[in-house]
């Protein structure tokens, strides 16, 4: 239920007993399978979160050969309604719902280009953002992987720590400029990638001091 039609676990109760012949499949009958049966399964699930995921992604990458030549990352955060006091990972913080009158979680995903998730994560609502990349992508790494991965990030992620802590373990990435004020450069040739009646896109690459950086620079 978690993998193919994600939701609530009173959702997902409806959906096991009224929407999906997974019961036939694996020979059982889930008329009398009860919610809180449901929820207990979900907090039995979730304390071996680490071995199901290192399991799935191993047989993703089996059965359809993924490489995993690209990995995007990315969080966001969600609030509690109420007071949240019962779960040690809910504080207050800056709320991408703006909703920072209510305490939050911080959930981080990543995924690889043909969308498969890699490994999920719920921290502290108030956790700084970029102090958990080293973090996922250090329980991502595995043995018999031959080639690191680009790693896609936004701005929020793309700290100078960040990237010298990519950079120091030979990883390549792409990420979104901090700067506040960006100006091409003049020695940039600006390239048309999209022209009509509403609207003019340029692009230019530009290299940086000993090729270890190019930027994209876009003009729309």
């Amino acid at each position: 239920a978690r993998l193919i039609a994600p939701s609530s676990e009173r959702a997902t109760h409806l959906w096991l007993q009224e929407l999906t012949a997974l019961d036939e499949l694996l020979a059982t009958d889930f008329t009398t399978l009860s919610q809180d049966r449901v929820y207990k399964t979900s907090d039995r699930l979730l304390r071996y979160k680490k071995e199901i995921e290192d399991h799935l992604q191993s047989r993703e990458c089996s059965l359809f050969n993924l490489e995993e030549k690209i990995i995007l990352y990315d969080l966001t955060n969600t609030f509690f309604e109420g007071s949240g006091r019962y779960n040690g990972k809910a504080h207050f913080g800056r709320s991408k719902e703006k909703r920072s009158d209510c305490p939050l979680v911080t959930l981080g995903l990543v995924l690889d280009a043909d969308g498969f998730p890699k490994r999920s994560e719920v921290f502290e609502g108030n956790v700084s953002e970029p102090g958990t990349l080293e973090r996922m992508i250090t329980a991502l790494s595995r043995a018999k992987s031959q080639t690191r991965p680009l790693i896609v990030m936004d701005a929020g992620l793309g700290t100078k720590g960040n990237l010298l802590w990519l950079k120091e373990r030979g990883y390549d990435y792409l990420v979104v400029s901090r700067q506040r004020k960006i100006e091409v450069p003049p020695e940039a040739e600006m390239i048309t990638v999209r022209e009509d009646n509403r609207r003019l896109i340029r692009a230019a690459l530009v290299n940086g001091p000993e090729a270890e950086e190019v930027t994209l620079y876009c003009h729309s």
